[in-house]
Formats: structure tokens, C-alpha cells, sequence
């Protein structure tokens, strides 16, 4: 068995080396950029303490551009499964044809040479974004809303689905996981850092929306354990606690010793910087903070019904207190223990 892992220095790609490395199976881990390597060795110290360095020769790192098509064959030539973890996070308007390139196409190709190879299994990385459902006990059935306020994110990924999809009439096992908002300690100036950084720095305001956090961990043990009991043709959510916005970043500013978000923000202010903000990383080319997605989806409320997972695999989510706590005490191991 030879497990190609893409986006391995990533958030969740680097919780799935260590979720399958535990495991003790031999993987392949697809890089862009060097330097991020470190901090996955420090992640692998943190979780296996004294046996770090045994896991660690489970890896074989290989360097691959993924828009290369040249790169993604030699990746997948001797896989016999693929985790499927890259993708382009971005609520930046500008960056929607980027998402169409590096999550819907890559994914394609990827799809395609699996079959062309044998693969015995495929499991893709998706997202809540993709089901594409707002309101109350959202599902893996619910239906897409047709001209719905729907990110170019959440666009990208589902149609990134629908190459699995594809994939699947063909003849590839496939499985889709579908996690929500990602937690866990990662690579320093990772985007999915940026919660973290926010409440560090404290929060006086809070909006009114809410939606479900997932810790890595969890995630990445879902995709192993789908893979290993051979499930295909089916996708899942992989959720954790719903709660509000207000009460996420107060559990974080509780950990963190600072004060609880107190005021409600102003819909229309908030859009208006916004607004401000994201015309200022289009033209300074810099993708960090608001953009005009993002403020919409923190005043909308999604809760998410994960029943189905709990039922296929005995799933029980990390409570939310313990999310935070590996989260900062992870990012705090991997700041002190590297260099870069």
C-alpha cells in the first residue's frame, strides 16, 4: 500500500500524515513549498513525542506543482490511494478563476489518472461550502441552492464534486468528505490560522451568524477509517460543534486571557470595510482579513447534522474547549521548535 497525500504541508493534509503514519503505512507526500516541511516535522513531535522520528521515515516527500500535469502523473504512478487535500482557500472575488483552476480542474486530473492507474481508492477533500444548503440541520441531501448568494469558494468545490462524481460512473471508489471550518495547529502564516490571529489579537465585536467547527484530527481520522473499511460512492460530512460566532471567539478569548466580543457589529458596517478592504488586496495583490464572502457568511447561520458519519463510523466529535486548547498549545510547540 502507497498513499498519495496532496497538500501535505497543509492544515488538514499534515493531520492526515500523521493520522495514517500512526498506522504505520508508508506515504507519499505532496509539496510545493520546502520550507513548510519543517513544521510538519515539528507537528509529527508534538503528537508522537519519542516515536516523531520512526513515524517521520514513513514519508516520502516528493515536490509536485499540481497544475503540472507532468508532476500529478508521476505522483500517482505506484499509489495505490489517494487523500486528496489541496485546494485554494479564497473568499477573495478575485481569486474565483484561481479556485476554478486549482480545485475543480486539478481535482479532474487527478480523477482521471487515478483511474488510469488503478487506484483503489480515492478520497476527496470537499466542503460544507459545497452542499451549498443554508438554515437548520443541513445535510449530505440537501440540495444546492440555484442562484443562491453562493461563494466562488463553494462553486469551485462543488464542482470539484462532480469530477469525483464523474470519477465514480467510471469506475473509480471514490468517498467525499465534506468538513466544515477546520481547526488545528498548522504551518505559521496559514489561512487557516487566521481565527487564531484574530482572536489573539482580541475582538470587540461579534456578529449574529453561527456555523459548526471541526477539529483536524477528527477529520483526518474519518478519512483513514472511510478509506480503510473500503466505503465508496458516497460522500459525508465531517462536522463538530455547531455554535454562534459570539460563543466561538469568546471560548477562544477565554483560553487566551482576553476580553469576550460584547457589541454586535453593524451588518452595513461591516460591509462597507468590507467592501474597502477587499478592493485594497486587489490592488496590493495581498489576500488577508475581510472580503465581502466572508462578512456574508459570518452574519448567515448554518447548523450541520453529522448523523449520518456517527452512524457509518461511530464518529464523536473533539468538544470544542479541547479543539482550542491542541490548537494553542500545538502553535505554540511549532513556533518555539522551528527555526524558519
Amino acid at each position: 500500500m502507497l498513499n498519495l497525500v496532496t497538500g501535505a504541508t497543509g492544515l488538514l493534509g499534515s493531520h492526515v500524515l500523521v493520522e495514517l503514519t500512526s498506522r504505520n503505512q508508508r506515504v507519499r507526500a505532496a509539496y510545493r513549498n520546502k520550507e513548510k516541511i519543517t513544521f510538519v516535522k515539528a507537528l509529527f513531535d508534538y503528537y508522537f513525542g519519542a516515536l516523531a522520528t520512526d513515524k517521520w521515515q514513513n514519508v516520502d516527500w516528493v515536490q509536485a506543482d499540481l497544475l503540472d500535469i507532468d508532476d500529478l502523473k508521476s505522483l500517482i504512478e505506484g499509489s495505490t490511494h489517494v487523500y486528496h487535500c489541496a485546494a485554494l482557500v479564497s473568499f477573495f472575488k478575485a481569486d474565483f478563476e484561481s479556485c476554478i483552476q486549482q480545485n475543480r480542474y486539478v481535482t479532474a486530473q487527478l480523477v482521471d489518472l487515478s483511474i488510469l492507474n488503478g487506484v483503489q481508492h480515492f478520497c476527496h477533500v470537499s466542503s460544507t461550502a459545497a452542499i451549498g444548503a443554508k438554515g437548520l440541520a443541513i445535510n449530505e441531501n440537501a440540495k444546492w441552492l440555484e442562484g443562491g448568494q453562493h461563494s466562488g469558494y463553494g462553486i469551485s468545490k462543488r464542482m470539484a464534486e462532480k469530477e469525483v462524481w464523474r470519477g465514480i460512473e467510471e469506475g473509480l471508489r471514490a468517498v467525499i468528505v465534506n468538513p466544515c471550518v477546520i481547526l488545528g495547529p498548522a504551518a505559521p502564516l496559514s489561512p487557516s490560522l487566521q481565527m487564531l490571529d484574530t482572536a489573539k489579537n482580541g475582538l470587540l465585536f461579534y456578529t449574529p451568524g453561527a456555523n459548526a467547527v471541526v477539529d483536524a484530527r477528527d477529520v483526518a481520522w474519518a478519512m483513514a477509517e472511510l478509506v480503510a473499511k473500503n466505503i465508496y460512492n458516497e460522500r459525508f460530512l465531517v462536522v463538530g460543534p455547531n455554535q454562534t460566532f459570539k460563543a466561538l471567539f469568546s471560548a477562544f478569548a477565554n483560553r487566551l486571557n482576553k476580553k469576550a466580543p460584547r457589541i454586535a457589529a453593524p451588518k452595513f458596517l461591516a460591509f462597507a470595510l468590507a467592501a474597502a478592504h477587499e478592493l485594497w488586496c486587489h490592488i496590493s495583490k495581498k489576500r488577508s482579513g475581510l472580503s465581502i464572502e466572508t462578512v456574508r457568511s459570518a452574519f448567515e447561520v448554518h447548523q450541520y447534522d453529522c448523523n449520518k458519519i456517527q452512524k457509518q463510523l461511530s464518529f464523536k466529535h473533539t468538544p470544542l474547549a479541547t479543539i482550542i486548547e491542541n490548537m494553542i498549545t500545538g502553535q505554540d510547540f511549532i513556533e518555539k521548535n522551528t527555526k524558519i
